[in-house]
């Protein structure tokens, strides 16, 4: 019983720091002092920029170690003339601390995240000690489109106005940003097309690209994000990932990125191992038991007790979501047709009936397959398949060997029959 509920915890825990994966650094993260004065290469910037100001800079991360920093991180910085009025606008600050009612507050739809502004020889300190890569854009705005930016920007760090509903896909610091942009320039951003050679990714693919080499993250993209994650994005909407914001800033503006750090550990990677066929043969191994079990004619209930607890108390953490949760991503999952709580009706019912569930429960099963090979459903759950279906092929088709009682020794005195 503490092993299930270890892994569904620990599912949870990935889910939520997969939700929230383009967070920044903690609220606590630690601070490395930097000098107040300013670099040799920003006096030279500012010097260039002397009869710009204000100057509006996109600043975007690049990835970290850790899992909330696989997706990168933006903010937006005014530079004035004067470098103590310099303030970066961040819309990605989560308490961190209180990792548990963060976590709820996003999965219920709450105002648990907020945006933030500080000076940006502070803020900036804390990726340069995380060992993320930070570009800077000047962009070209014209005064009245800075003058917009700026307003929204300080109305938005308000304490009325600061708290938000964080959504990893469609609002989140990046996309706010992007909007930003977007609605002081009229629409530029919107209207953006894409160049080059045409990307057929998914929302879940370019979701996936950030947990490369990570298998457990990776299994949860595949089994907590729901089937609204299976579309192509358009190229705006593919801007809640940092990297296609600074990429469109670039293609539309002319604004060249300006490396302000650069990361010193691993590079990021660009393909590795799903994690699918780890997590089908995990599966497979779960439901051996049942199979000994029945094989051997003894141990049946409690076999099935190992192999279905985990899978059906993820069932219920995945339909506790889709209930509670106005994430659709969360809401329209169809991990819960698979990881079916009922599904231990077949260690609580008795022989006959428990039989006849396993038997529909397999129909159901080849149904679903049937329902991923035309693409009806869309989840990459090919593997998840295995989970229930080797515990139910057991119970419902593989007639039940009962152990044979341990006969009584002979009696020698007794003579043998003729």
């Amino acid at each position: 019983m503490l092993r299930a509920m270890s892994v569904v915890r620990s599912s949870l825990a990935v889910l939520a720091l997969l939700a929230g994966a383009s967070l920044p650094a903690r609220a606590d993260a630690p601070f490395v002092p930097v000098a107040a004065a300013p670099s040799a290469a920003d006096q030279e910037a500012r010097a260039r920029l002397a009869a710009e100001w204000p100057v509006i800079e996109l600043v975007t991360m690049g990835i970290g170690s850790l899992i909330w920093e696989r997706h990168g991180h933006i903010v937006l910085c005014v530079r004035h003339p004067d470098p103590r009025r310099d303030l970066c606008y961040n819309y990605g600050i989560g308490d961190f601390r209180r990792p548990l009612q963060m976590g709820w507050g996003f999965f219920r739809g709450t105002n648990s995240f907020w945006a933030g502004a500080d000076s940006p020889a502070d803020m900036l300190a804390i990726y340069r000690y995380t060992d993320r890569t930070i570009w800077s854009q000047a962009l070209p705005l014209t005064a009245e489109q800075k003058q917009k930016v700026i307003a929204k920007l300080q109305r938005d760090v308000l304490e009325e106005n600061k708290y938000y509903s964080y959504d990893h896909f469609w609002d989140n610091c990046t996309t706010r940003v992007r909007d930003i942009l977007d609605d002081a320039t009229g629409g530029q951003l919107r209207a953006q097309k894409a160049t080059g050679e045409p990307d057929h990714r998914t929302i879940r693919a370019l979701a996936r690209e950030g947990f490369y080499g990570m298998r457990l993250p990776l299994l949860i993209t595949d089994l907590a994000m729901g089937r609204v994650t299976d579309r192509q994005p358009t190229y705006y909407e593919r801007m809640f990932l940092p990297q296609y914001m600074r990429q469109a800033a670039q293609q539309l503006w002319g604004a060249e990125p300006r490396v302000l750090y650069q990361r010193r550990g691993p590079p990021e990677l660009e393909d590795g191992p799903s994690g699918r066929g780890l997590l089908a043969l995990v599966l497979l191994a779960l439901g051996l038991p049942v199979v000994l079990a029945q094989w051997r004619g003894r141990f049946l209930r409690t076999a099935l007790t190992v192999t279905l607890l985990p899978q059906v108390l993820l069932g219920l953490a995945f339909w506790a979501l889709a209930v509670i949760s106005p994430l659709s991503y969360v809401r329209y999952n169809e991990s819960c047709l698979i990881f079916l709580p009922l599904d231990f009706l077949m260690v609580v019912l008795p022989a006959a009936l428990a039989r006849k569930y396993a038997r529909a429960r397999v129909g159901m099963l080849v149904v679903i397959a049937a329902l991923l090979a035309v693409g009806v459903l869309k989840q990459p759950l090919w593997a998840a398949l295995l989970g229930p279906l080797v515990p139910a092929l057991a119970v419902g088709f593989w007639p039940r060997k009962i152990a044979a009682a341990p006969r009584a020794p002979a009696d020698p005195k007794r003579k043998p029959k003729r």
